[in-house]
């Protein structure tokens, strides 16, 4: 009975809720007098986002942990396009004969979101805001030196484990391939 009780009770609390969540490319309806990092969280680097939760009953502790799903979830869409495009460079560079475009993708894709969770654990809450009408609004970031040496490491790291590119890994001067591929991702991404 309890069980059954607390699954409803936990279907009614987070269900009800995420509808008044605000999408995750835009936060609307935020009062005039709101921070600029709400509207443009960009101001405080290039690897940062802001999610936002509106008053609820699930309560304070809640709203805390829906705005920061929400701007973490924006914030690994961002470093996740950037951490792809370095590993696709880098995998075509070391490949083998044997590794075809479709090959590729995939493991870039793979190298990326091992990127990106590595990355998302360094995630920092800056700044928060509540507004008048009670929502709830915080900021997180990654400095773009964290981010690039994560990026970095987990590509190495990744190459090396797989047969497939680490036998080029020597041969092409693999570390500052993956260096010079992982700093002109993040130059194209500003």
């Amino acid at each position: 009975m309890r069980a059954a009780f607390a699954a409803a009770l936990a279907l009614v609390l987070f269900g009800g809720c995420a509808e008044k969540v605000a999408p995750i490319d835009a936060i609307e309806g935020v009062p005039q007098k709101a921070p600029d990092w709400i509207q443009n969280p960009d101001i405080n680097g290039r690897f940062s986002a802001t999610g936002g939760a509106t008053q609820s009953i699930g309560g304070a502790k809640f709203q805390h942990i829906e705005a920061k799903a929400k701007a973490s979830e924006i914030l690994r869409a961002r470093l996740e396009k950037i951490a792809l495009a370095a590993a696709k460079e880098c995998l075509n560079a070391l490949k083998t004969a044997k590794v075809d475009d479709e090959t590729i993708e995939k493991d870039a894709k793979l190298a990326s979101l091992m990127t990106v969770a590595r990355a998302s654990n360094q995630f920092e809450r800056t700044h928060i805001w509540w507004s008048p009408a009670r929502d709830y609004y915080a900021l997180l970031r990654i400095s773009e030196e964290r981010f690039e040496a994560t990026l970095i490491d987990a590509i190495a790291q990744f190459v090396k484990s797989n047969e497939d590119y680490s036998l080029n890994f020597g041969m092409l001067r693999g570390m500052e391939l993956i260096e010079n591929a992982a700093r002109s991702a993040i130059a194209a991404a500003k």
